[in-house]
């Protein structure tokens, strides 16, 4: 029958079965529309496909009696524990039934008290009794009855092994833990630590409240999904909570909440919070927080908007905001700085960036500090390195480099104390001086990168692009950019140069007529400024040191 009322549809049923059906017309929507097609099925199968599972079925006579279903029924299993040799109570006792992961905490009487289900599937109540240092104890009880024990269990001869503080045992120790674990469930997992069950799923509110009760630490779940925060063995599926999760052993997938995560396996997969995530172990693909993320090993992305850490081995990419942390990496990038023992790839940022050994690129907005670079070491400032050919910047401290302290004049008289610093390469310009023309004096600053072309010997060729300013603080201004190529002979820790290079300049005021005849290539206004392009030459003598 296709979307025929309900009520048709029963008559149908039983004529065909050669019964009635008797029904309180509160319980059964009659004018509600149905479909059913149904063939070689009993009567019970298409009931419960029109009807759902939620009805029971009374057979009299030529009847078949619709009725709601009964009350889920409830029993008490409750008692005491007590030491065997003793006597004595034990408190921080756990009593748990293993089908239906229902638990208890004996209390410093050593009572405690189990609310258990009488289902049908369940043909006994499997009652298990566990506390650290204690042989683990189990009855089989008659379901469906209140029923009152007393139970003693013995003190474990070797007890070492039971308590073998692994990875997994810090989770309820972090800050996370201590504040959000109550002490019961604390108590549940160490009296519990190798007993671990799957389940499809959970539901919770707050860790201890939720479909496993104070047994969510020792169960894993398919997925998870936790109103407010979650407490478990861990997640082979979905994780998702509004604020936090909190997870024993490993995570797999997809794990997300509102505010941090904190697992104290492994993760693979994605793992994203609001706030932080927080691995003790590895994690496999993609750890994004808006604060902070800290794994011991990662492969694959950590992003975060202020900071990461990787205790051990980055392989792929760290992006922070502020900070990025690892023993060695391959790819580092943030906002403010770097840390790394040991980088294979790129180190980006902001600021600075520090390492023992670099092969690639390390690029900072004001510093970079290494031990050996095997490529580009590039800052806005200054470089350190133990080794490095290739650094650009406007300082570099490189040990087994090249450092030199000059004086220099050029065409127009300008003269500086510059330091040119660096690899056997790439080396950097920062220099100080000024321009006496007439009344006027200008002070000023250069600075600039260069290169080493080596041609014979104590004889080689220095490449410069420069950029110098000069102004008087009163409103006179002469800035000047050049590329200038300037052959070099060496005598010893003397250095003498001189050459020729292409200027472009821009002024309200230029020095008095140069001290060498230039070449002016063009001479006019640009953006509201006088600007000239010329032939300039520049020469002087450095003392390496």
């Amino acid at each position: 029958m296709s979307k025929k009322p309900l009520a048709e549809v029963l008559k149908a049923i039983g004529r065909q079965g050669g019964f009635y059906f008797s029904y309180n017309s509160n319980l059964i929507k009659k004018d509600s529309l149905v479909s059913v097609s149904a063939h070689g099925q009993s009567v019970k199968q298409v009931l419960d496909g029109v009807l759902g599972e939620q009805f029971r079925y009374v057979e009299t006579d030529k009847y078949v009696i619709l009725q709601p279903p009964e009350k889920e029924k409830w029993y008490t299993i409750s008692g005491f524990i007590t030491d065997g040799n003793t006597g004595d109570a034990l408190a921080d006792v756990s009593v748990f039934e293993r089908q239906q992961l229902a638990s208890a905490i004996t209390d410093k009487d050593g009572h405690f008290s189990l609310h258990l289900r009488d289902r049908e599937k369940y043909n006994s109540a499997e009652i298990v009794v566990s506390k650290g240092f204690y042989v683990d104890t189990s009855v089989s009880l008659i379901k469906g009855y209140d029923q009152e024990l007393s139970l003693t269990i013995l003190p474990e001869t070797y007890a070492l092994p039971d308590m073998v503080v692994t990875q997994y045992s810090g989770v309820g120790r972090s800050w996370f833990g201590r504040k959000l674990i109550s002490s019961k469930l604390k108590t549940q997992s160490l009296n519990l630590g190798k007993f671990f069950v799957d389940k499809p799923y959970q539901f919770s509110v707050i860790p201890g409240v939720g479909t496993h009760g104070k047994m969510s630490g020792q169960v894993a779940n398919k997925f998870s999904f936790n109103l407010l925060g979650g407490y478990t063995a861990g997640v082979e599926g979905v994780e998702v909570a509004g604020m936090f999760n909190i997870d024993k052993r490993d995570v797999k997938y997809v794990q997300a909440a509102g505010v941090f995560n904190v697992v104290a396996g492994n993760v693979e997969g994605v793992q994203s919070s609001g706030f932080s995530n927080f691995v003790v172990g590895s994690v496999q693909g993609v750890q994004a927080a808006g604060f902070m993320n800290k794994a011991d090993k990662v492969e694959g992305v950590q992003a975060s908007g202020f900071m990461n850490v990787a205790a051990d081995t980055l392989q792929g990419v760290q992006a922070a905001g502020f900070m990025n942390g690892a023993k060695t990496a391959n790819v580092q990038a943030s906002g403010f700085m770097n840390i790394a023992g040991r980088v294979r790839g790129a180190q980006v940022a902001g600021f600075i960036n520090i390492a023992e050994n670099v092969e690639g690129a390390q690029i900072a907005g004001f510093i970079n500090i290494a031990g050996r670079v095997k490529g580009v070491q590039m800052a806005g400032f200054i470089n350190v390195a133990d080794s490095s050919d290739y650094p650009i910047g406007i300082i570099n401290i490189v040990r087994s480099g090249e450092k030199a302290l000059g004086v220099s004049v050029d065409d127009y008289g300008t003269s500086f104390v510059t330091l040119r610093s660096g690899g056997r390469v790439l080396y950097g310009i920062f220099g100080l001086g000024g321009n006496v023309s007439g009344s006027s004096v200008l002070a000023g600053m250069e600075a600039g990168i260069g290169a080493h072309l080596p041609v014979y010997r104590k004889f080689r060729i220095n490449n410069e692009i420069a950029a110098v300013s000069l102004t008087d603080a009163r409103g006179l201004f002469y800035n000047e950019y050049s590329v200038r190529v300037m052959p070099s002979i060496r005598v010893g820790a003397f250095e003498l140069f001189a050459g020729a290079g292409y200027n472009v300049s821009f002024f309200n005021y230029k020095p008095d007529a140069p001290l060498v005849e230039t070449r002016i290539l063009y001479s006019g206004m640009a953006v509201a400024q006088q600007m000239e392009m010329r032939i300039g030459y520049k020469g002087g003598i450095q003392v390496h040191f």
